[in-house]
């Protein structure tokens, strides 16, 4: 496992700070896909997420 990937895991295990950390992650992702960052892939990536954890937010407030 790369570092970066244990210590995210970590902070969000541990939820130190008085922000919840995947709000952070989520606006850090919806940025970046919205970026004039040159790394398409990148954004790509980070558009892909932040769909994915919309869509299954969506699903979830339907079941409940």
């Amino acid at each position: 496992m790369s570092i970066a990937k244990q210590i995210i895991l970590e902070e969000l295990r541990e939820q130190v700070h008085p922000i919840k950390v995947e709000d952070v992650i989520f606006l850090a992702l919806e940025h970046f896909s919205k970026s004039k960052a040159q790394d398409k892939w990148s954004k790509t990536v980070a558009f892909c997420i932040k769909q994915r954890i919309l869509e299954a937010e969506k699903k979830q407030s339907k079941n409940q």
